[in-house]
């Protein structure tokens, strides 16, 4: 660890913790497929699965197809659903020849995995989506009907599930109460017919907080297992542990006087002697980058023009701060493409190498930075799937 000068630490205990305390609201009849987009939420995808699969998980779920083959090249051999639909007969025989569960959401994927599975002469293992609200893919009610049906008669084509996203679970109850009404009232049509789909699924971190009644036949988790509860007020929450630190080493340590400026453009002026540490971590890392969605609303829009200013203002609350030791202190100035500048007190006991923790956005963190995943304080490697134990 000491040749590091910059890496992510991954707490094997809080991520079983927060394992567990999803089970705690979960039936024992429900599966839990665990969430593993965007790298486990930064805190990679491959161990995190391994150490999932370790407690019993096993079934996962990810994005794209190329997060789900590099969870099969490393060793990971439990079902793994991808979300986004695949848009040539390419990725659906890669996808079928590594046994990796489909998304079918329109008629035209349905038309290529049917050509696809008569040409391997292979078995597909596929989840319709239904789009009850969310607007972003997925067949309408209608649609997901005539597939259903068609699909069904193919002996090669396995429909194991059917699921839909739920658009504003944390928010409005009546329009979510709507999607669900819909999803089951295509569930019940289908049964109806003879077509009984083994996995029905809904539920999103969100909605499995709310909506007990929407577990179903299995739960995706991703937000929960990270050590965070879903954006929202929820009257349900769980004693989480968040796992991942973001940590460096000072690089650099000198005296500066009181009225010198930092950093390009000299966005900051020094109020008071001090030492002016550097850490080897800017913007490229993720340090100080934000997501920048539009504004849900006026009130949403005037939020963030306040906190804006605030930052502006260098309200304490709203700045960059790291902890070393213990102790917090500003960073200052325009951060770097790979460098950051801290204001330290000069009677601070601060050293050139010391170990610094930064407020670096997991899901905005470099994938290349290493990731080590302590227990006890110990830095180890995760066992491959078939093992039980942290080595």
């Amino acid at each position: 660890m000491h040749k590091l000068d910059k890496w992510i630490e991954i707490d094997v205990d809080a991520v079983r913790n927060n394992l567990e305390q999803v089970r705690s609201l979960l039936d024992e009849k429900v599966i839990l497929i665990a969430v593993l987009k965007a790298e486990a939420y930064g805190h990679g995808a491959r161990d995190i699965a391994r150490l999932l699969n370790q407690q019993g998980v096993d079934f996962f779920a990810v994005t794209f197809l190329y997060e789900a083959l590099q969870l099969r090249k490393a060793g990971i051999l439990s079902n793994i659903l991808v979300f986004s639909p695949l848009i040539d007969e390419e990725q659906l025989a890669e996808a079928i020849e590594n046994s990796i569960t489909i998304t079918i959401a329109s008629r035209e994927e349905s038309e290529r995995l049917i050509k696809v599975t008569q040409e391997l002469r292979k078995t597909a293992t596929i989840h319709l989506k239904i789009d009850t609200g969310l607007g972003r893919f997925g067949l309408n009610s209608q649609e997901l009907i005539e597939l259903a049906q068609e699909l069904n008669s193919y002996n090669n084509i396995y429909l194991e599930g059917i699921y839909t996203h739920m658009a504003d679970a944390a928010g409005q109850t009546a329009y979510t109460v709507r999607q669900f009404e819909i999803f089951l009232e295509t569930v019940r049509y289908l049964e109806q017919a003879g077509i009984r789909i083994p996995l029905q699924h809904c539920a999103n971190s969100a909605v499995f907080l709310k909506y007990p009644q929407m577990h179903l036949d299995a739960v995706r988790i991703g937000t929960l297992l990270s050590g965070q509860h879903p954006v929202g007020n929820f009257e349900r929450r769980l004693s989480l542990k968040d796992p991942y630190r973001f940590k460096c080493r000072i690089v650099s340590l000198r005296l500066v006087e009181k009225g010198s400026y930092l950093g390009y453009f000299r966005t900051y002026r020094l109020k008071n002697k001090a030492l002016v540490g550097v850490v080897p971590v800017g913007f490229n890392d993720g340090l100080a980058l934000e997501v920048a969605n539009p504004p849900a609303g006026l009130v949403d829009l005037l939020k963030g023009m306040a906190r804006q200013v605030l930052v502006y203002l260098n309200q304490p609350r709203f700045r960059l701060n790291i902890s070393i030791k213990g102790r917090e202190y500003p960073i200052r100035g325009k951060v770097f493409m790979q460098m950051a500048l801290v204001e330290i007190p000069p009677e601070a006991d601060v050293q050139i190498g010391d170990e610094v923790e930064l407020p670096v956005r997991k899901t905005l963190a470099a994938k290349n930075i290493v990731r080590l995943y302590v227990k006890d304080g110990v830095a180890g490697k995760v066992a491959s799937e078939d093992a039980t134990t942290f080595i």
